[in-house]
């Protein structure tokens, strides 16, 4: 079971939404809000798996939903977080893998994808719509050292990461042992100091290396 929560001001994003977990079996919605704070203070009382946050949730007072994601991802229990944004912006992506999303899914989405997609989230730890990624997997690296590359085995697992696949997933395309994908991706994120799989895909990005 995948519990997850929302915190957006339109109340016609939480009913939708919850619509979308009482058709799944596996999804639980577990309470929604509309402001950062009262989204923080659920969070940490129903400890879901996943917090869906508006992106643009209460910026203008207590601050945006990227500044709700830090905090979240900060904590010892945090949930992997999705920024839910009305706007396909590679800048606002890239604040948003900076910041440490899971995931960055456009409004426009249909529902019917959302419930494969925090089944993705769940699984593998990150999800990121190809199309909006694209252009910042293209952008060119600026004064980065070249001991920061990686090897064509760490990106091709990399590149599979940013699709959203799985460990077994990707050593079946690789041929190799989910054990051994394991240890790529735990020696990567060491030697390029970050602790979520969607930022070693911002890493490689930065340094042009995933052109599609």
């Amino acid at each position: 079971m995948i519990g997850f929560c929302v915190v957006d001001d339109h109340e016609i994003v939480h009913d939708g939404l919850q619509a979308m977990a009482e058709r799944e079996p596996d999804l639980e919605f577990l309470g929604a809000a509309t402001t950062r704070n009262d989204g923080a203070s659920l969070i940490a009382r129903v400890q879901p798996d996943v917090a869906i946050v508006d992106l643009r949730i209460g910026e203008h007072s207590t601050g945006s939903g990227i500044d709700l994601c830090r905090e979240l991802v900060a904590c010892d229990t945090a949930p992997a977080v999705i920024l839910f944004s009305a706007y396909g912006n590679t800048e606002l992506l890239s604040q948003a893998i900076d910041a440490g999303a899971s995931g960055y899914v456009v409004k426009e989405t249909s529902v019917r994808r959302l419930p494969e997609i925090l089944r993705t989230v769940q699984q593998t730890g990150s999800y990121f719509d190809s199309e909006l990624a694209a252009p910042l997997l293209r952008r060119s690296a600026r004064g980065r050292s070249p001991a920061a590359e990686f090897g064509e085995r760490e990106l091709s697992i990399v590149r599979a990461i940013g699709r959203g696949a799985d460990n077994h997933e990707i050593g079946a395309l690789l041929h190799i042992s989910p054990h051994t994908v394991k240890y790529h991706v735990a020696s990567m994120m060491r030697r390029h100091h970050v602790r979520r799989r969607a930022e070693l895909v911002r890493v490689a990005a930065d340094l042009h290396l995933l052109d599609p």
